[in-house]
């Protein structure tokens, strides 16, 4: 929940990627909030209170989810709202304020991109795209999976990319 907040105030696209790995461990933990205590609360070093707080949203977090019919997969509307913000921010970066560095970050990575959205046939725009790229980049680092190096200089450049895109976002939107 802390860690959420902050990463929603300083990089939305960590927020993001974070919110994903939490709606997965809700899902790893069978959506029982006695799990998610044990596994991940009960190891955050907070006083009974945080705890306390900890535990509500996720309770919160998980009634949201079945409320969405998330059980097997997918993301909150609410995340999926602001990937669409993003996308949208996107678009105006490249087509109405023609940010100059953003564009060279974006061209850079573009035909990374469409791999990407070649390889996702459901996603519904680029940016959509990276994210699922880089959450797949980290749960194959977590999964101490070989990882090519045209995979990790691909990710690295579109990581570049998400990461001015994350910037202009925190300077443009708030």
């Amino acid at each position: 929940m802390y860690i959420a907040l902050e990463k929603k105030k300083t990089n939305v696209v960590e927020y993001v990627l974070y919110m994903w790995q939490v709606e997965n461990i809700i899902r790893a933990c069978k959506f029982d909030i006695t799990k998610i205590e044990q596994t991940v609360i009960n190891h955050l070093g907070l006083n009974e209170n945080e705890k306390a707080l900890a535990k509500d949203w996720y309770l919160d977090l998980i009634k949201e989810m079945n409320l969405q019919g998330l059980e097997q997969g997918g993301h909150r509307s609410d995340i999926m709202e602001t990937v669409a913000e993003l996308s949208l921010l996107h678009t105006t970066l490249l087509k109405t304020f023609e940010d100059q560095k953003y564009s060279i970050l974006y061209n850079n990575s573009r035909g990374d991109i469409s791999d990407l959205m070649m390889k996702q046939k459901e996603v519904k725009n680029e940016v959509e795209a990276c994210f699922n790229g880089l959450y797949g980049m980290w749960m194959l680092k977590i999964s101490k999976k070989e990882i090519s190096a045209q995979t990790q200089q691909s990710i690295d450049k579109i990581g570049k990319f998400m990461v001015q895109l994350a910037q202009n976002y925190h300077t443009k939107m708030n």
